[in-house]
Parts: C-alpha cells; sequence; structure tokens
C-alpha cells in the first residue's frame, strides 16, 4: 500500500507515516507517564531510547547555544510524538523537551519502535518521505529565526502558533494554549519587551485582540502582510 505524505502535515515523523490502526498496535507495548508543568521530558545529548506520544498537556521544545541563549524550536501538544529523530537513528537527543504544562503520554521504547517499522515495508517507506517533510519544516523555521525584521519575525511566528494551536471562534481564532510573551519572543527570537510593543500595535490597529491572557487574531490577512515583511 501507497502513503502519500503531504508537505504541510504537521503530525509528525511517526505519526504522519501510520494510520490510526498502525498507531494503535505500536502503541499497545507503551505505558503511560505524567510529567508536572516545568519538569524537563528529556534534555539534548541524552540517549534516545523512547518516543512520547503526547495525550495531554503542551512540551516545548528547544536548544540553548553556548552563549546561553535559549531558542524554542517548536511546542507540541496531544496527537504529537516527541522525541523521534534520536529514536529512528539510535543517536542522541538533539533538543530539549520540556512541560510547559502538565504532559501525560503513552512512552514506548525505541526496540518497539524499530521493531513494528522493520515489520512494515509501507510504514517504513512513509517514514522516509515524512523525514523529508521534516527538514523542509526546518528551512522553514530557520527562515522564521533568520528574518531580520523583528516585526515580520514574530508575525510569521504567530502564525505558525495560531495554525497549530487557534481555535475558531465568534470573535475569530482564539489560541487555545496561553502563551506567554516571553515564550513567544523566545520561539521567534525577540525580547518580551519587543513582543510587548508589536502586539500592543497590534491590537491598536485589530489585527489581534487580548482577551485576558488568551490572545484572538481578528485579521489574518493584515497578519500575513506583516509576515511577508
Amino acid at each position: 500500500m501507497t502513503r502519500t505524505i503531504r508537505p504541510s502535515d504537521d503530525r509528525g515523523i511517526l505519526l504522519s507515516a501510520m494510520d490510526a490502526d498502525d498507531i494503535a498496535a505500536m502503541f499497545a507495548a507503551s505505558h503511560r507517564k505524567t510529567y508536572p508543568a516545568g519538569s524537563t521530558i528529556f534534555s539534548e545529548g541524552e540517549p534516545g531510547s523512547t518516543v512520547i506520544l503526547i495525550e495531554e498537556g503542551r512540551a516545548e521544545i528547544s536548544m540553548t547555544a553556548l552563549s546561553g541563549r535559549k531558542s524554542v524550536l517548536a511546542h507540541m501538544g496531544p496527537g504529537e510524538v516527541l522525541g523521534e529523530i534520536a529514536a529512528l537513528d539510535g543517536g542522541l537527543r538533539t533538543a530539549d523537551a520540556v512541560a510547559a504544562s502538565a504532559v501525560t503520554g503513552r512512552v514506548l521504547s525505541r526496540e518497539n519502535v524499530m521493531d513494528f517499522v522493520s515489520a512494515h515495508p509501507p510504514v517504513a517507506r512513509a517514514v522516509i518521505s515524512a523525514l523529508c517533510s521534516k527538514v523542509r519544516n526546518a528551512t522553514d523555521m530557520y527562515a522564521v529565526q533568520a528574518e531580520p525584521e523583528g516585526s515580520a519575525r514574530l508575525a510569521r511566528a504567530m502564525l505558525r502558533l495560531f495554525d497549530q494551536w487557534g481555535a475558531a471562534s465568534h470573535d475569530g481564532v482564539r489560541l487555545a494554549e496561553r502563551f506567554s510573551q516571553s515564550e513567544i519572543g523566545e520561539f521567534c527570537g525577540l525580547a518580551r519587551e519587543n513582543v510587548n510593543r508589536h502586539v500592543k500595535a497590534w491590537v491598536a490597529s485589530e489585527v489581534l485582540r487580548i482577551d485576558g491572557r488568551q490572545l484572538i487574531l481578528l485579521d489574518r490577512g493584515a497578519l500575513e502582510v506583516l509576515a511577508a515583511g
């Protein structure tokens, strides 16, 4: 059976390569574990002996440079898998994963993953396609971080957050998760003060609205224009 991986499929390498029956079969040997908010799920440089299918909560994926500067690569939530790269190639973790909120997931050993993929050639071929998609996504993330104009960089990061975490409502698209301005700044390489300044300006121009601690996207077209620089 041929499995088609869409370049825009953001479910991750393993889940993009499998259907619901495959996922259930592979994770049948897993066990459930909960990580309290703020706790480390795994650290860069550790052996990648497990993958974690998130059931509840949000995990922050980041890297810290030798200078001490932290860069947030992604926020992952229910239905996504942590730790795929190291589990697939047998290498070390490539980034840190921290529970931004309490995270509950299904933990599966690398041995179980590799046994399942080896026994299912269509899944193995689909994993290769998903890995290529991952490389393309990494290129997009580099473009966000490399964008010299702060407002454009922030707008592109905000679009990614709304695409992944947004929920349509009567007054726009709400971020289902609460992201602090510091978290958003780390995601796009801006200081919290700069994020605050841009967000205030976009609220004034009715691109965004703030409801308590929740951000609402009112005008996607305007945000896309800002993202284009």
